[in-house]
Order: C-alpha cells, then structure tokens, then sequence
C-alpha cells in the first residue's frame, strides 16, 4: 500500500483522511504541539495508529509543501 491511499485528496489545501472527515491537518497540529501517536489517538479516537502513523510519514516526506500550503491559505483567509 503506497502513503496516498491513506488519503482523499479534495483540494490541495483538504487532505481527509480515508473513511474519515478528519484532515491530515488535524493529526499535524496535535504532532507540531508535541503530542506522540498515542497522545493523537486519544484526542482523535475514531483514528487508528497505522492512520496516524501514515499520516505522519506523508507530513515529515511532504513538509515543505503542506507548510507553504497552510502557510499560503492562512494567510488569504486573513485578508478576506
């Protein structure tokens, strides 16, 4: 099984996570605030740790993009 088919990809900025309406953005801000897997799955329990585990792989292998991503919507969201 490749990391994507982990993943619904709706738009470059909603990554879901497949089965869920949880987006890979949700499992990221609990892993940038320190949380562990174990900590995530306890604050997204419908989650497993082979999802957040996916998850997080495909975050640390797409970095760059996911953070200038969120970076650039945020930041549109701020002038409207």
């Amino acid at each position: 099984m490749q990391l994507e088919d982990y993943f619904e990809f709706l738009d470059p900025d909603d990554i879901r996570i497949k089965g869920h309406r949880i987006g890979i953005d949700n499992v990221i801000q609990y892993y940038l605030q320190g949380y562990s897997p174990e900590e995530i799955i306890d604050e997204l329990p419908s989650l497993n740790l082979e999802k957040i585990y996916a998850t997080l792989a495909y975050y640390l292998h797409n970095r760059i993009e996911i953070d200038w991503i969120g970076f650039h919507f945020k930041n549109l969201a701020l002038l409207n």
